[in-house]
């Protein structure tokens, strides 16, 4: 954090938190903020300042150094709602998606914040990984498929493809990264690219291969239609996200290839 509880530093400096005014104009408040996390030791580097990253274009407030780190600060006085908090955590992802993805970022707020937002300006692995797939979209199942494959590989430092021996790995490095005290938020990115991943594995497994068919009313998205079977991938995904083993994806990716074989015969 930029701030501690009360007090000062040895050099007088102030280091209690900075307090907000309730629905106060977000602009003035943030020079407010600016000035007096200058006057606390931190070197501003620009207000407002613009993030560019493959997920988009933000402009977060205050960029200032402090202790040759650089941090990012977000102000907000109005009210959470549903759109502020998506707007947040959008904010983040591209942040983690740009030239400045090793930098802080804290949040100041006049309201309680979300829980969901403190988990994602944070960098825990789940969190990390999670916005790098924010905005992974259902109606583009193979596309999605590659984003998953692509960012679990750059965050794992392994090389995945589309076998279902990779899926107990996937499981494994997944629990790890969600095995926390209290139980991380999940965003429907991850969701969505898990199961779309899982479904890529037994489209191009299953003989002949299957096809991606979409939404139907059952299901949690696009469903693999194989051979005899119609199946929700991603309905599987948010089950194992959820419950852990007892949902495996790869026991149930590779169950569905047994069956498709036997039922050929």
């Amino acid at each position: 954090m930029l701030w501690s509880n009360g007090g000062e530093t040895p050099d007088g400096n102030r280091v209690g938190p900075i307090h907000l005014e309730r629905d106060s104009p977000r602009p003035a408040t943030i020079l407010k903020v600016a000035t007096e996390l200058e006057e606390r030791g931190a070197e501003i580097r620009e207000l407002f300042k613009e993030i560019r990253s493959p997920w988009g274009e933000v402009a977060l407030p205050i960029h200032l150094v402090r202790g040759e780190r650089d941090f990012f600060v977000e102000v907000e006085t109005g009210p959470w709602d549903f759109r502020t908090t998506e707007e947040a955590i959008n904010r983040a992802a591209v942040l983690r998606g740009s030239d400045h993805a090793d930098a802080g970022l804290e949040i100041l707020s006049a309201y309680p914040v979300p829980r969901e937002v403190e988990f994602f300006f944070g960098r825990s692995p789940a969190a990390l990984l999670q916005l790098a797939l924010v905005r992974v979209a259902a109606d583009r199942p193979e596309e999605a498929a590659a984003l998953f494959r692509e960012a679990a590989s750059l965050k794992w430092g392994v090389d995945l493809d589309y076998e279902p021996e990779y899926l107990p790995l996937v499981e494994e490095l997944l629990m790890a990264a969600l095995d926390e005290d209290e139980a991380p938020p999940i965003l429907d990115g991850l969701v969505v690219g898990l199961g779309c991943f899982v479904g890529e594995i037994i489209r191009r497994n299953a003989n002949p291969p299957g096809a991606w068919r979409p939404d139907e009313s059952w299901g949690e998205g696009p469903v693999i239609e194989a051979g005899w079977l119609v199946l929700d991938p991603i309905g599987k995904s948010r089950a194992f996200l959820l419950e852990g083993a007892d949902d495996s994806i790869a026991f149930y990716a590779n169950y569905v290839l047994e069956q498709l074989i036997t039922g050929s015969e």
